[in-house]
C-alpha cells in the first residue's frame, strides 16, 4: 500500500479532473490497485473512495454497497447514463479526504451507470438509495468535484480556515 498516499484537503489534486484508463491499462495491474484502494476504503472507515483520493488521477473507485450482497464494487470509467427525476434531498454525506466535515447533499434517487471492471469487461448497473449516492458522490471526485463544492461558501470557507489553522500547528508540531 506504500504507492498510495491518502489525499486530504486543500491538496489542488481533489480539483482535478481525472483520465480516462486506457486499453492498455486493464488487467492485473489495474485489479491490484483497486483492490490497494478497497484496503484503504476499509481502513480509514469509509464506504467508497476514487482514484484521485489516493492520488491515482485515472477514472477508477470502488464502492462497498450498502443494502445487498454483491459484495466490492470496482469501476472503471463510469459514466451515468440515466438518473432518475426523484432526488434524496439533503443527505448527510462525509468524505475521507476532508475529515471532521459534513455537509447535506442532494443526490438523484436512481442512478444507471455504465462502466468497466479491471478487465475491460463492460457492466451496466443500477444503484438506489445509499447506494446511488455513493456512486454520485465518488464519480464527483472524478470530475474534480468535491462535498465542499457543494456547501455555502460561508459554510465551506469556515472548514477551510479550520483546516489551515490545524496545518499551522501540525507544522509548529514537526519543527520542535
Amino acid at each position: 500500500m506504500s504507492d498510495l498516499n491518502v489525499v486530504f484537503v486543500p491538496s489542488r489534486k481533489l480539483k482535478e479532473k481525472s483520465r480516462d484508463v486506457t486499453t492498455d491499462e486493464f488487467g492485473e495491474e489495474l485489479h491490484g490497485r483497486m483492490m490497494k484502494m478497497s484496503e484503504w476504503m476499509y481502513k480509514l472507515g469509509g464506504v467508497g473512495i476514487s482514484g484521485v483520493q489516493l492520488g491515482d488521477m485515472r477514472r477508477i473507485l470502488v464502492f462497498d454497497p450498502q443494502d445487498d450482497q454483491t459484495g466490492l464494487v470496482k469501476m472503471v470509467n463510469p459514466v451515468i447514463i440515466e438518473k432518475s427525476e426523484d432526488e434524496i434531498i439533503h443527505f448527510s454525506e462525509s468524505c475521507i479526504s476532508f475529515p471532521d466535515f459534513e455537509a447535506d447533499v442532494d443526490r438523484y434517487r436512481v442512478v444507471k451507470v455504465q462502466y468497466y471492471d479491471a478487465n475491460g469487461q463492460m457492466h451496466l448497473s443500477e444503484f438506489d438509495g445509499v447506494n446511488s449516492v455513493i456512486v454520485q458522490h465518488e464519480m464527483d471526485h472524478l470530475e474534480g468535484v468535491t462535498i465542499l463544492d457543494k456547501v455555502s461558501r460561508l459554510k465551506r470557507d469556515i472548514y477551510l480556515r479550520k483546516v489551515k489553522k490545524l496545518m499551522r500547528k501540525l507544522k509548529r508540531l514537526r519543527a520542535n
